[in-house]
C-alpha cells in the first residue's frame, strides 16, 4: 500500500467387549438351552471382526487389519455354545490375532504451476461503518475452525480492523472490529513460544496475544526493527509493508520502500519476537516490477520459498523463488511479466462479472497459521484488494474491497 511518509516514533482401539468368565458348568447349562453368543471385535483404523466359532467349539477368530496407519485390534470370536446334544458344553473359541497394519497413504503434494490462471469472486465485504472508504492490506490464516483476517481501513486516516468467519462467503456478514492504528498487518502463530504475533506499521512494531479474536487482548506494542540507520537511506516512503517468516533456526523480516527495493533482516528464532537489526537491500528494480505488498511463504512438499510483490501502475503480483530465506531470489518463470504475472488482470477471470482491474495488496490463504508461512500449491487461494476505476480520487479514498482468487489447475 502506498502512503505518504510519516515520522517514525514509535486417536484408540475401541473398548472391545469381553464375555464374563464362564465356568464349564455354566457353559453346559447354556448349551442345553441352545444358547449361542459371538462377539465381533472392533478396532481403530479399520473394520476388524473376530472370527465366528463353530457350534462344536470356537474356531480361532479371524481379523482384518485396519486401513491406515494403525492396524485393527480385535477380540476373537466367542464360540457358539452348545454341542450335539443337551449337556455337551461347547469350547470357547480362541481369541483372534492382532490385525496387521494397512498401507500408509502418502500425502499428496503439488508443484507450483508453470503458468498461473485464477478465477475471482466478487467483492466479499463492504466497509461496516460510515466514513470507511476501503478495506485493504489483508493478512489471513486459520484460527481454530474459522478464518481470521486482519487488514487496514481507510477512514480519513489509516487504521486497522479484523474479522472472523467460517467461510469466505460469510465475510459479508461478519463483524468488523476496529483496531486502531494497526496498518498493513501480518498475523501468524509463533509455535516456539505459543503466542500469536501481529506485526504492523507505521514504524514497524509488533504485539502478542493468546486470543487474536479478542481485540483488547493484545500486548503493548514493541519495536520490530531498528531504524538507526535507516536501511532505505530515505528512498521512497522508507520502510513499508513488512512481512515475517521463520525457518527452523532463524526468523526473517522482509519489506519494501515503494522505490523498487526489497530489504531483509534476520535474528535467531530463540530471540523472536524482538527487534531486527541491520536490514539490507537485497533486490532493486523499477517500480513497474517491484513496488510494495511483499509476502514470503514456504511451499508445502518442497524445500523452496515463494516471494510475491506488487508492481506499480496497473496493480499485479510477480513472483520469485529461493532455496533459502537468506539466499538469492530469482524470478519464477511464468509468473514474472506483465502478460504472465503471478496474479493480475491478464490471468484472472471473473465468472460473476469483472469488478476490478487491480489485483493489489493481499495474502495467500494460509491453512496453517505457523511462523513458517506455509502455503499448499494443491489448494491455492489468495485474498486481495480490488477496486473500480474512479478518476481523480485521492488514494486514501479509493474504494478497495476484498476479493478471493482460486487457482485453476
Amino acid at each position: 500500500m502506498a502512503f505518504t511518509r510519516r515520522l517514525l516514533v514509535h486417536d484408540t482401539p475401541s473398548a472391545h467387549r469381553r464375555h464374563p468368565l464362564l465356568t464349564l458348568g455354566s457353559l453346559a447349562l447354556l448349551a442345553g438351552m441352545g444358547c449361542s453368543d459371538a462377539d465381533a471385535g472392533t478396532g481403530s483404523g479399520g473394520d476388524d471382526t473376530g472370527g465366528a466359532a463353530s457350534l462344536t467349539g470356537g474356531a480361532p477368530g479371524t481379523t482384518t487389519g485396519g486401513v491406515g496407519n494403525t492396524g485393527g485390534f480385535s477380540t476373537g470370536g466367542m464360540g457358539n455354545l452348545g454341542g450335539a446334544g443337551p449337556g455337551s458344553g461347547g469350547i470357547v473359541g480362541t481369541g483372534g490375532d492382532l490385525g496387521t497394519g494397512g498401507d500408509t497413504q502418502e500425502e499428496v503434494t503439488c508443484p507450483l504451476p508453470t503458468e498461473f490462471r485464477w478465477t475471482s469472486s466478487g467483492p466479499l465485504a463492504e466497509p461496516a461503518q460510515n466514513g470507511w472508504y476501503a478495506l485493504k492490506d489483508f493478512s489471513v490464516t486459520r484460527y481454530g475452525e474459522k478464518y481470521i483476517v486482519y487488514g487496514t481501513v481507510a477512514n480519513g486516516a489509516w487504521n486497522g480492523f479484523f474479522s472472523t468467519f467460517g467461510s469466505f462467503d460469510e465475510w459479508k456478514t461478519a463483524e468488523q472490529h476496529y483496531h486502531g492504528g494497526h496498518v498493513a498487518p501480518t498475523i501468524f502463530y509463533f509455535t516456539p513460544k505459543d503466542v500469536w504475533v501481529l506485526a504492523y506499521q507505521w514504524g514497524f512494531q509488533y504485539k502478542t496475544t493468546k486470543t487474536p479474536d479478542v481485540w483488547n487482548s493484545w500486548s503493548s506494542g514493541s519495536s520490530l526493527m531498528n531504524y538507526n540507520p535507516d536501511p532505505t537511506e530515505g528512498r521512497g516512503t522508507g520502510p513499508i509493508d513488512q512481512t515475517i517468516i521463520c525457518d527452523d533456526t532463524d526468523c526473517y523480516l522482509f519489506f519494501n520502500d515503494d522505490a523498487g527495493g526489497v530489504y531483509r533482516a534476520s535474528m535467531p528464532i530463540e530471540n523472536f519476537p524482538g527487534q531486527f537489526e541491520g536490514a539490507q537491500r537485497i533486490m532493486d528494480q523499477p517500480t513497474s516490477i517491484i513496488f510494495e505488498g511483499i509476502q514470503v511463504y514456504s511451499i508445502k512438499g518442497s524445500d523452496k520459498y515463494l516471494m510475491i510483490i506488487e508492481n506499480n501502475g496497473r496493480r499485479a503480483f510477480r513472483a520469485w523463488t529461493a532455496d533459502r530465506l537468506d539466499g538469492e531470489w530469482t524470478p519464477l518463470p511464468g509468473a514474472d511479466t506483465t502478460e504472465k504475472p503471478f496474479a493480475g488482470e491478464h490471468n484472472v477471470t471473473w465468472p460473476d462479472g469483472k469488478w476490478t482491474t487491480d489485483i493489489s495488496h493481499g495474502d495467500i490463504v494460509r491453512e496453517n497459521p505457523s511462523e513458517k508461512m506455509e502455503i499448499d500449491p494443491c489448494h491455492l487461494q489468495m485474498v486481495y484488494q480490488g477496486k473500480q476505476d474512479v478518476p481523480n480520487t485521492p488514494y486514501d479514498q479509493l474504494a478497495y474491497r476484498p476479493g478471493l482468487l482460486t487457482l485453476v489447475r
